[in-house]
C-alpha cells in the first residue's frame, strides 16, 4: 500500500504522545509499504511557529514534506475562544473559529493532500487540530482517522460529530477511547480496531550514572511528561506537600519533562527538565514507582514504558483509560481524590513485594498486548481490508 500519515508535527525532537505514536508505527509500516508523511514546519504545540525548512525532508528514512503554518498560535486569542466555546453559548462558527486558533493553521497542507492521488489510504492523527479536522473530509473515502481521544471539555464539542463519521476507518489506541468515541458520534457502523502503542527502549541507559548526574536521592517517586495543569501536575503537587507535611518517610518527587507552570519550592521535588530518551528510561529504571496524575489520557507511553521497566504505577483512576489499563494489567493502583492517593502511595512503598509484583504483571501485560509486533498486525490487518474494499479507492473521493 501507498500510505500517507498526516500529522500536525513530525521529528526526532518532537516528543507528545500522538506524535511519537505515529512516528514510531509509519517507521514499522515503512518496511512493508510505502510510507510517506505530510506535517508543518512547526516544533512547539505552544506556537506552532515554523521551525523546520518548508519542503521535503527525511525522518528515519521516510519522506517527509513540511508545509508552513501561515500564522503561529496566539495564546490570548486561542484561551478566548477557549473561554467562548467551552464556557459560553456558542455557534458552529465559534466552534471552526476555536479550531483555526488551536492549530496549526496550515491551508497549503490542506489543499495539497486533495493533489496525492497516488496515496491508497491516508492516516490523520489527532481530530481536534486544523490538519486533520480540514485536512480529512476530502480525501474521506480514503481517511484513517487515530483520534488520539480524551475525555475532555473538546470531544463533547458537536462539531466534531460529524468528523467521527466522515473517514473510511479508525484506529483508536484504547477501548475506553473506542467507547469514547462512539458515545459522543455514534459512529459504531464505521470500521474500527483497536491496535495500542509499542513500547521502544532506548538503548544505553544506566540508572547509576544518571542518579549521580542529577544528584538524585536513592528513594524517589518519578513523574515524566509534561509538567502542566492539563496533566494534573498541579494537583500532584498538592498532594505530594500534604502527604510530606504527615508523613515524614515520603520519598523524593523528580519531575521530568518541559514544565509549563511554576514548580514549588519545596525540599522535596526535583525538577530535571527536559531529558533524553536513555536518561528517561534510566530514571524510570532508578524509581520506585511512575505517577501520573493526568485526567486526560487516550493512552499513557510513559506508564508502559515504566510497566516495560517492571516498575508499579499510581495513576488518576478519574482519567477512564489509565483506570482499565491498571484494572487490565494489575499493574498498578488507580486513585480518586487525596483521600485514596495517600493510602494508595503508602501502601506501595510499605510492601515492596506488592510493588514488585505488579511491576511485573505490568512488564506481562506489556509483552503479551504492546509488543510492537502486535500492534504492527493489527494495524497492517485493519488497513488491508481497508484498502481492498471498493469504497476505499480513490475513485470515491
Amino acid at each position: 500500500m501507498r500510505l500517507c500519515f498526516v500529522v500536525q508535527r513530525f521529528g526526532a525532537e518532537v516528543t507528545g504522545g500522538a506524535e511519537t505514536h505515529c512516528r514510531w508505527l509509519a517507521r514499522r509500516l515503512a518496511r512493508g509499504h510505502e510510507v510517506e508523511i505530510a506535517t508543518t514546519c512547526a516544533v512547539d504545540y505552544a506556537t506552532w511557529a515554523n521551525h523546520y525548512a518548508a519542503g521535503v525532508d527525511s525522518v528515519d528514512g521516510l519522506k517527509v514534506t513540511r508545509y508552513p503554518v501561515a500564522r503561529p498560535r496566539s495564546p490570548s486569542d486561542f484561551a478566548f475562544w477557549s473561554d467562548v466555546v467551552f464556557r459560553d453559548r456558542f455557534t458552529r462558527e465559534d466552534e471552526l473559529r476555536w479550531i483555526e486558533e488551536n492549530g496549526p493553521f496550515t491551508p497549503a497542507l490542506v489543499a495539497a493532500l486533495k493533489r496525492l492521488d497516488h496515496v491508497d489510504l491516508f492516516v490523520f492523527y489527532s481530530y481536534r487540530y486544523y490538519t486533520a479536522f480540514h485536512g480529512l473530509p476530502p480525501v474521506a473515502r480514503r481517511a484513517v482517522l487515530v483520534p488520539t481521544a480524551e475525555d475532555d471539555p473538546a470531544v463533547r464539542l458537536p462539531v466534531f460529530r460529524d468528523l467521527f463519521r466522515r473517514p473510511r476507518g479508525l484506529l483508536y489506541l484504547t477501548p475506553e477511547e473506542r467507547a469514547l468515541v462512539r458515545e459522543v458520534s455514534g459512529n459504531e457502523s464505521l470500521p474500527s480496531a483497536v491496535v495500542g502503542s509499542g513500547v521502544d527502549v532506548a538503548p544505553g541507559w544506566e540508572t547509576t550514572e544518571v542518579r549521580r548526574r542529577f544528584s538524585l536521592p536513592r528513594r524517589y517517586l518519578l513523574y515524566v511528561g509534561r509538567v502542566d495543569r492539563g496533566k494534573g501536575v498541579d494537583t500532584l503537587f498538592d498532594y505530594y506537600r500534604s502527604l510530606a507535611e504527615s508523613w515524614p518517610e515520603t520519598p523524593a518527587l523528580v519531575l521530568a519533562g518541559r514544565a509549563v507552570i511554576d514548580v514549588p519550592a519545596h525540599p522535596g521535588i526535583r525538577h530535571l527538565g527536559e531529558v533524553t530518551e536513555a536518561e528517561k528510561f534510566a530514571l524510570i529504571g532508578g524509581c520506585e514507582l511512575l505517577v501520573l496524575p493526568s485526567f486526560y489520557e487516550s493512552l499513557s507511553i510513559a506508564v508502559l514504558e515504566a510497566w516495560s521497566l517492571g516498575k508499579a504505577v499510581l495513576v488518576n483512576g478519574e482519567c477512564r483509560v489509565l483506570e482499565g489499563q491498571c484494572l487490565r494489567s494489575n499493574g498498578g493502583l488507580p486513585y480518586r481524590r487525596y483521600a485514596e492517593f495517600a493510602p494508595a502511595l503508602r501502601l506501595l512503598l510499605e510492601r515492596p513485594g506488592l510493588r514488585e509484583a505488579m511491576g511485573r504483571a505490568g512488564r506481562a501485560y506489556v509483552d503479551r498486548e504492546y509488543g510492537w509486533d502486535r500492534v504492527e498486525e493489527r494495524t497492517r490487518a485493519f488497513l488491508q481490508g481497508l484498502e481492498e474494499t471498493p469504497v476505499a479507492r480513490r475513485s470515491a473521493d
